[in-house]
């Protein structure tokens, strides 16, 4: 009868299989973590692009009243001097 030699590390499969499952999982989360990373940076830029667009509208499309001038009251430019005392400025 022959018989063939065994393994000198012997071969497991359910080891094998173990841990081939455990590197699988190992990749899946860090691939789930790149991901999520860029999910995060790509909000954080979208959220400051945002909020730069509405700076920008708010600069150039809020309050497009006329001034008044003096040729439209009828009234003269009054000049208000300042001056600056121990308490603070006061207006005269």
């Amino acid at each position: 009868m022959t018989q063939t030699a065994p393994h000198p590390a012997g071969f497991d499969f359910a080891t094998t299989l173990r841990a081939g499952l455990a590197l699988f999982l190992q990749v899946m989360i860090g691939m789930m973590l790149v991901l999520t990373a860029g999910i995060v940076a790509v909000m954080t830029a979208i959220a400051g692009v945002l909020i730069g667009t509405a700076a920008l509208v708010m600069r150039f499309a809020g309050g497009r009243r006329p001034r008044r001038r003096t040729e439209d009251t009828g009234q003269e430019t009054v000049t208000l001097e300042a001056r600056r005392t121990p308490r603070g400025w006061t207006v005269e």
